[in-house]
């Protein structure tokens, strides 16, 4: 069985293949070997032409509920769930937000001072 014989490809075509081959070489080509750095980020300038931005947030005053007042007893229940606590408290002081609290359900139990306000539940006077 004989093999075909195929005639070499004319210059010209050769020349063309290379000129592609390097062309895609030189566009498809990998920036970097190697990692790259990222340039240190720069530092801010404060300024009265680059102010700081500000964030003003208008909280409420600290509130009690309406007649927390020392010598009135509440029951408290909370929202959490699954479980639920109630109890009921004597008020001996207040002070802003805070109250300083007996549980009247414990008998050994030392009065506390607690954050009312931040409670998550209901207050109702007793």
């Amino acid at each position: 069985m004989l093999n075909p014989v195929r005639p070499p490809l004319p210059k010209p075509h050769i020349t063309l293949i290379l000129f592609v081959a390097l062309l895609v070489a030189l566009i498809f080509r990998p920036e970097h070997g190697s990692a790259q750095r990222n340039s240190p980020t720069a530092v801010a300038q404060v300024g009265a032409a680059s102010p700081l931005p500000v964030y003003v947030v208008n909280d409420l005053r600290p509130s009690l509920p309406e007649g927390f007042v020392p010598g009135t007893s509440w029951r408290f229940t909370t929202w959490t769930v699954p479980s639920n606590l109630a109890f009921t408290v004597s008020v001996l002081k207040t002070e802003g937000g805070w109250a300083y609290l007996k549980l009247s359900d414990a008998q050994a139990t030392a009065p506390s001072w607690y954050y009312v306000p931040q409670m998550p539940g209901a207050w109702q006077l007793q």
